[in-house]
């Protein structure tokens, strides 16, 4: 029995549908290789090194020249929800620019943007936030705290300013530093406090709290998609410098709908009544086997060898006789292919029940038995992973939607699902990954374009598997089968 084991997994699902508001939260001290895994860095251009992340080349061998590079936070944050609810976020980052030439250039931000990668072009005079094509124009998506080392256009105050762009680099405000004796491009550390709550966003420099540097009334969402991406963004033309950010902390309170969290709330309720109905056919099963057994021995004490005599002696099975050829206790369409051969509940037989129930609810139909093709699996997950094989998974939605909803949503809960019901126990995600998929702290685990072919014993997790699960418990292998 694995009560324990699903209540917890249960009980973490209704915590989350309970959610309304959801904090993403993180802080790096410094910037160290293992960090890398939480950070998407432009290829060749942004680096980590010296415990600082580099957002355009040091000098290490690397061209510093008419660069341009991104560095953000792996997952996005939810910014406004269509309820006209807008998230509020507090971030504090060290920023350290030393110029490399005798004129600087040309600039480092902190950025909110759609796009995780640098668009091609933004070197120089676009700071890495847009290209000529796309100053200017909604497309661009994306709001910027600039940190301007180089007067390149005309409106530009001097070499040394801070502004905020929305959708452009030409700055809806802008303010020099130099009243407050603050040069960035000095090499000195700069201190950076950027805070929105809502309706404005207001930027503090250098531990000065009392006076802001920028306080702005801004709606972002009439400017940026309801999920975004937050970190830096950085430039270099023929005058270079080194653009790199020491440190960093952001705290914000994400929006969720209510919708989806009753959504989730009906996924946990459902997850305890299949909790519940399991339990009990086990139970029932389990004792009506031990009263026929204690019956059988009272009446025949060398039972053992009356069997081995009989014509109903126990005989081999092939795989597809198996489930007419044992007594399974579990809910057809439920129960993952390994439950066939071990007859057991584990942390990985619960996953994959709970993905079922999750393709069950986002899809709008039932799991159905087994198919014809495979004799392992339901028909919602077989039906599903063939939509995702051809690169059509929202179709497997439930048409009485009508539509209405968000597609990333959408299509991150359905291969969540199909991650879950992975023919290999060992590849399918632990709750405590399902937990965080959930609430968008990570994105949805991989799964292969093609369904893998079950097989047992499994094969060994991979060193890029998804966690560990909350509570142990690794398959055993069986390497034979017998009738009961």
């Amino acid at each position: 029995m694995r009560f324990p084991l699903a209540a917890t997994s249960v009980i973490l699902a209704v915590l989350w549908a309970l959610a309304l508001v959801q904090s993403l939260d993180f802080q790096f001290p410094n910037f160290t290789e293992s960090d890398r895994d939480q950070l998407i860095l432009t290829p060749d251009i942004s680096n980590i090194a010296h415990t600082a992340i580099q957002v355009t080349p040091d000098s290490n061998g690397f061209s510093m020249v008419n660069r341009a590079g991104r560095v953000l936070y792996r997952w996005p944050f939810r910014l406004w929800s269509n309820g006209g609810k807008n998230a509020s976020f507090n971030t504090t980052f060290v920023l350290n620019i030393k110029r490399q030439t005798a004129s600087s250039g040309e600039g480092l931000a902190f950025i909110l943007t759609a796009d995780r990668d640098v668009p091609d072009g933004s070197k120089g005079q676009w700071l890495g936030i847009v290209n000529s094509t796309l100053n200017g124009s909604k497309e661009a998506r994306t709001v910027a705290v600039e940190f301007d080392t180089g007067q390149s256009f005309p409106d530009d105050l001097d070499d040394n300013h801070i502004g905020l762009d929305v959708n452009s680099v030409y700055s809806r405000t802008s303010v020099s530093l130099n009243d407050r004796g603050i040069y960035l491009s000095k090499g000195k550390d700069v201190t950076v406090d950027v805070r929105y709550d809502g309706k404005n966003l207001t930027v503090f420099v250098d531990k000065d709290m009392k006076n802001p540097v920028i306080s702005e009334h801004l709606n972002l969402s009439d400017y940026l998609p309801e999920n975004v991406y937050v970190g830096f963004s950085g430039s270099t033309s023929n005058n270079t410098q080194l653009n790199c950010v020491r440190s960093w902390e952001f705290i914000g309170s994400e929006i969720k709908d209510s919708k989806l969290r009753w959504v989730w709330i009906l996924v946990a309720v459902g997850s305890v009544l299949i909790l519940l109905i399991s339990i009990g056919i086990a139970l029932f099963l389990y004792r009506k086997r031990g009263c026929q057994v204690d019956r059988l021995e009272d009446a025949y004490p060398n039972i053992d060898e009356a069997i081995l005599g009989s014509s109903t002696a126990p005989r081999k099975y092939k795989f597809k006789e198996l489930s007419k050829a044992t007594e399974l206790a579990g809910t057809p369409g439920y129960m993952a292919p390994e439950s066939i051969l071990t007859g057991r509940a584990t942390t990985e037989t619960d996953v994959y029940a709970f993905g079922v129930l999750v393709l069950e609810v986002a899809c709008g139909r039932k799991p159905g038995g087994q198919t014809k093709r495979d004799d392992y699996i339901s028909n919602i997950v077989h039906g599903l992973w063939e939509l995702y094989r051809r690169g059509t998974i929202l179709e497997g939605a439930d048409p009485r939607l009508d539509g209405i909803f968000k597609n990333e949503e959408m299509e991150c809960v359905l291969i969540l699902g199909l991650a879950c019901c992975h023919p290999n126990p060992n590849d399918r995600p632990s709750m405590k990954t399902v937990l965080q998929v959930l609430t968008g702290e990570a994105p949805p685990p991989d799964v292969p374009a093609e369904r893998p072919v079950f097989m047992w014993p499994p094969k060994p997790p991979s060193f890029k598997e998804w966690g560990n699960s909350i509570i142990g418990g690794e398959l055993s292998p069986f390497s034979e089968i017998s009738g009961r």
